[in-house]
């Protein structure tokens, strides 16, 4: 009787966990992206004088849906404390579709005054996967390590228990959905607070549409506009191309 009550249980934590793998091939993420604005005012005295009236992080909040190989990153809920030190660059309202099996994605991206509609393949970037772990959302996540842009090091957690090889913004292609990024170039931070098992509505997992004055443009083509239109901003310029680029 003994044996049979060991293996009755073993059998239900294996529909257990075969179960948990085949819900999370669709579902929504709440991100919460942390920008140190303390951090970004160091080295500049006269900037530094400036903490005392704004919050150290300004904090924003994204959705992210999946759904059959394709995720859709959006704007989600409002923050209390949405206080940049670089003011509004319209980036809150950024929508970037990704096919995962296309190897494919487009993105509604603001650009101060500017809203351009960029399209092409998924930007490779050469993952360094690692020992360590961390619990995001009451996941277990892997930490790995890439870099885009020659110098820009992408700290990513990602978790195998979601099979969707999506995350934040643009970053994918990990044996996982990532569910926490930190770039401390920029001073950054996005990690998940919130997973949902619910199916996606069709729409939520739709490229955005081509609507209004907007500029179709690639990646490269992007680069370039932005160099040459901040060329004369000196390192605030190249800070927000990098930025813009994430």
């Amino acid at each position: 009787m003994k044996k049979l009550a060991i293996l009755f249980f073993f059998l239900i934590s294996i529909i257990l966990t075969n179960a948990q793998q085949t819900f999370l091939n669709y579902g929504k993420i709440e991100f919460e992206k942390k920008l140190n604005n303390y951090k970004e005012m160091e080295g500049d005295s006269w900037l530094e004088n400036m903490k005392d009236k704004l919050p150290q992080f300004a904090t924003t909040y994204f959705n992210l849906y999946f759904k059959d190989g394709k995720t859709l990153y959006e704007k989600g809920k409002d923050s209390d404390t949405k206080v940049s030190f670089f003011g509004n660059d319209g980036s809150d309202e950024d929508i970037i579709y990704t096919d995962l099996k296309q190897q494919t994605f487009v993105k509604k991206q603001s650009v101060f005054e500017e809203t351009y509609l960029l399209s092409d393949s998924i930007r490779k970037v050469e993952w360094k996967i690692t020992n360590d772990t961390r619990d995001i959302a009451g996941f277990e996540c892997h930490k790995a390590i890439g870099k885009i842009l020659d110098s820009v090091y992408i700290i990513a957690f990602y978790t195998d228990q979601i099979i969707t090889s999506g995350g934040p913004l643009s970053y994918c292609n990990l044996p996982g959905m990532i569910l926490g990024v930190a770039i401390p170039r920029c001073n950054l931070t996005i990690f998940a607070t919130k997973v949902e098992w619910v199916e996606p509505n069709p729409e939520k997992i739709l490229p955005p549409p081509a609507k209004g004055k907007m500029k179709k443009i690639d990646y490269s083509g992007l680069m370039t506009t932005l160099q040459k239109s901040m060329k004369d901003w000196g390192s605030y310029g190249r800070k927000r191309v990098i930025n813009f680029m994430l």
